[in-house]
């Protein structure tokens, strides 16, 4: 869809590619780079803790305790696979255009 109408695309939108880039090329830095280990873990942690806030938020306003490991799981879920699945099109942009 990208493809065929690129002016739909919204900012918010892109921040789940934007997210999994960064963990692939953080993980694969952190390799050989100790400070790329350490960013690493912290934005691992940061969005895990950000997660957790939102589905205790929730699961307090609507009184479902369910929503405390529910909601982080469903988005988390939601934004790797949004994410992976755009860099996944883009990545075979390339190969639909020459038609192979």
């Amino acid at each position: 869809m990208l493809s065929r109408y690129p002016e739909t695309l919204r900012w918010r939108q892109a921040l789940p590619p934007l997210f999994v880039l960064s963990l692939m090329g953080l993980a694969l830095f952190s390799l050989v780079l100790p400070l790329a280990r350490v960013l690493f873990v912290f934005e691992i942690l940061l969005y895990l803790s950000i997660l957790t806030l939102a589905g205790l938020y929730a699961a307090l306003n609507q009184r479902t305790p369910h929503l405390i490991v529910g909601l982080p799981l469903s988005i988390a879920v939601m934004h790797i696979s949004w994410g992976s699945g755009f860099l996944w099109s883009i990545l075979n942009l390339g190969k639909n255009k020459n038609g192979r």
